[in-house]
């Protein structure tokens, strides 16, 4: 073997390192061997770390993943064998992380980050200028603020501006030309999107609240999700539900803080929920909601190369939200149709077919 492989060479093979000590009882020397595993850390296990602590259990990230959930499991294991520390701990509808997997999600990210910017710095695919995005609210808390950073991180030329806003308004900055993409729910944007999903609704509440089909339902709502709020109403109606609305607010924050503390359930979707103080009510009678719908649309101003970037980022976290929802169907909601599928593929194929 040629003398300037070696150190390559044992960072990518399987080490065990021996550590030898003595400790005296009663004036005999006992020998004790300990045997830690020296491989470096992967990236793949390292994304799949990083997935199971989005999703919060083994089975939602390997549905997610497109794995099963005893090849995740087997992934923490082997990470875990690595490292030498428990990450995590089982708890009530999934995992926890201990204090070693909370240290090693910041290093996670870190790596998965840099690797991801030394691609795209070394295949000559930086970028610069403006792009302008706008979004709804609940859009916004969708899993699109982590990809927005990352992208930012990898592209530090690119001068990023999100616009928060109705359809409505949203609708009129992009036909202006005052904004390069917009998500929102298609049936209120004029044109036709260039990739179009779908999003389940979950009803969800405080972990104390307690849905009861004798009483009146608490109902808290959201003035940004009014263009599904009828479907919802109708959807209690039909299920002979009696309801009061407690809290109303125009802000999604405002309305996560109020099923916090447990003032009532609210339909909202899933994936913009990050407080661990709420949960889907799953077992209380409560009816099956609608989809909710949302499509991107792009400016019909010629494209430069940090638009076709943030196109093809925006487009994958559309995926990595796509696959969330495909998550939770596997643990009893309905999976989404071939249909939505079909247009996420679609988008996607001719995302990566976009030249300059």
């Amino acid at each position: 073997m040629n003398s300037s492989w070696p150190t390559l060479y044992r960072s990518t093979r399987r080490e065990s390192a021996k550590t030898e000590y003595a400790r005296s009882t009663s004036g005999q020397g006992v020998h004790m061997t300990m045997t830690i595993d020296r491989k470096d850390l992967e990236l793949s296990l390292l994304r799949t770390f990083l997935a199971v602590v989005q999703h919060g259990s083994m089975g939602r990230t390997a549905a997610a993943v497109a794995r099963t959930q005893p090849a995740v499991s087997q992934q923490m294991l082997r990470l875990e064998k690595v490292i030498g520390r428990k990450l995590f701990y089982r708890s009530r509808g999934g995992v926890k992380l201990t204090s070693h997997g909370e240290l090693l999600v910041t290093y996670a990210n870190r790596a998965v980050d840099l690797n991801e910017e030394a691609l795209a710095r070394l295949r000559e695919e930086s970028a610069s200028g403006p792009v302008r995005l706008g979004v709804s609210e609940q859009t916004a808390l969708a899993g699109l603020t982590p990809a927005l950073k990352r992208f930012q991180r990898i592209h530090p030329d690119v001068e990023l501006k999100l616009i928060v806003g109705s359809p409505g308004k949203l609708e009129f900055l992009l036909t202006q030309g005052e904004l390069d993409f917009v998500i929102s729910d298609p049936t209120r944007i004029a044109g036709l999107p260039v990739i179009e999903w779908r999003s389940r609704l979950a009803w969800l509440a405080g972990t104390d609240f307690s849905a009861d089909p004798l009483k009146i339902l608490p109902l808290v709502l959201c003035e940004s999700t009014n263009w599904w709020r009828d479907k919802i109403l109708s959807a209690l109606r039909r299920a002979g539900w009696e309801w009061r609305v407690v809290f109303e607010s125009a802000s999604l924050d405002a309305t996560l803080a109020a099923l916090d503390s447990g003032l009532g359930v609210s339909a909202l979707l899933p994936e913009t929920v990050r407080n661990p103080g709420i949960c889907e009510v799953k077992a209380a009678g409560l009816p099956v909601l609608p989809e909710a719908r949302f499509g991107m649309f792009r400016s019909p101003t010629a494209p430069n190369r940090a638009r076709v970037m943030m196109e093809a980022a925006l487009a994958a976290s559309i995926q990595a939200a796509t696959d969330n929802r495909l998550a939770h169907s596997a643990e009893g909601s309905a999976c989404p149709s071939d249909e939505n599928r079909l247009q996420v593929a679609i988008g996607l194929q001719e995302l990566s077919g976009a030249q300059l």
